[in-house]
């Protein structure tokens, strides 16, 4: 008998969540081991709670979209600690990227069920720290995208509003973030090499998409132990609208504005050349102001059923 800590996310989804949790619990203590919910009242909480029991597990498994699966890696990323994902949110990026099922409980606790018999897949993380990253844990973990231009400041208002819910929200945080821009002033560090620039998005790419299926860095790939920093020079209103189309299918990736280069380690410093950085989100979550420094870790999380893509 496996000892499991399960963490779900029963606010999520007008109830949605608190079912797809109560099925994953039900499921994973139908294949006879005992489970230990670490469920709070926020991801904080929650965190904490796995942290103070990691030590005593066989395996966390998360229940939910990017945001779980995000939480996860900070208690498993480099720790011999297996990480299981029950993909079932808006977006679940990280599981597409080490091919688990989405949306299909009974699945996804099959594919736990293989990793716990030894089918395992390693997963790259970027490991963010600064000054500034968001309580309770520094650095910070990622799994997909790490944000710090126009995309983040479209996710810090959509995190801040109620309503709509859902990928809506994302749609009337961008109608209202894209008419406020000014190119963002920043000074990049990346392998040693050193430049100031304007620009319209900076991100750090583990995995070639974000936020729920955009194609952001098409090269990427999270097990070839790198990173992919993208920027984008300062655009117009018009550009940018291009821009935001063409990552439906990383057709970005030619335009001439736009730059995709392999790290290892990148730093992100505000710069006064422009407007000053929104905080940086990372796999949907907020992960703190710049300077930030970004750096790959190879194999970092043991992703149980995990498939190399």
């Amino acid at each position: 008998m496996r000892t499991i800590g399960i963490i779900t996310n029963p606010t999520s989804g007008s109830g949605r969540g608190a079912r797809r949790g109560a099925e994953a619990k039900a499921a994973l203590a139908a294949g006879g081991h005992h489970l230990i919910d670490l469920s709070r009242g926020s991801w904080a909480a929650s965190y904490e709670a796995a942290m103070a029991h990691r030590d005593a597990l066989d395996a966390l498994v998360v229940v939910g979209g990017d945001g779980m699966a995000h939480l996860g890696l900070q208690v498993c990323a480099e720790h011999s600690l297996p990480l299981g994902i029950v993909a079932a949110g808006s977006g679940d990026d990280i599981a597409a990227a080490v091919g688990l099922p989405r949306h299909d409980i009974a699945a996804s606790v099959a594919r736990i069920e293989e990793g716990l018999r030894g089918a395992t897949v390693a997963l790259d993380v970027g490991k963010a720290d600064g000054a500034a990253i968001e309580e309770p844990c520094r650095p910070r973990y990622f799994g997909a995208v790490l944000s710090a231009g126009l995309d983040a400041a479209v996710a810090s208002y959509a995190r801040a509003i109620t309503f709509p819910r859902g990928p809506l929200k994302y749609k009337v945080a961008t109608m209202r973030e894209v008419p406020r821009f000014r190119p963002y002033g920043v000074r990049i560090t990346a392998d040693g090499r050193e430049w100031t620039q304007t620009c319209t998005l900076v991100a750090v790419a583990n995995a070639r998409i974000f936020g729920g299926g955009l194609v952001i860095s098409p090269e990427s790939h999270v097990s070839d132990g790198r990173l992919e920093l993208v920027t984008a020079e300062a655009m117009g209103k018009r550009d940018i609208a291009r821009l935001f189309a063409k990552l439906k299918d990383g057709s970005h990736s030619t335009d001439p504005l736009v730059t995709i280069q392999q790290v290892d380690s990148v730093t992100i410093v505000p710069d006064s050349s422009g407007a000053a950085l929104p905080p940086a989100f990372a796999d949907g979550e907020l992960v703190g102001a710049t300077p930030l420094t970004i750096t790959a870790v190879p194999g970092a999380v043991t992703v149980l059923g995990g498939l190399a893509q």
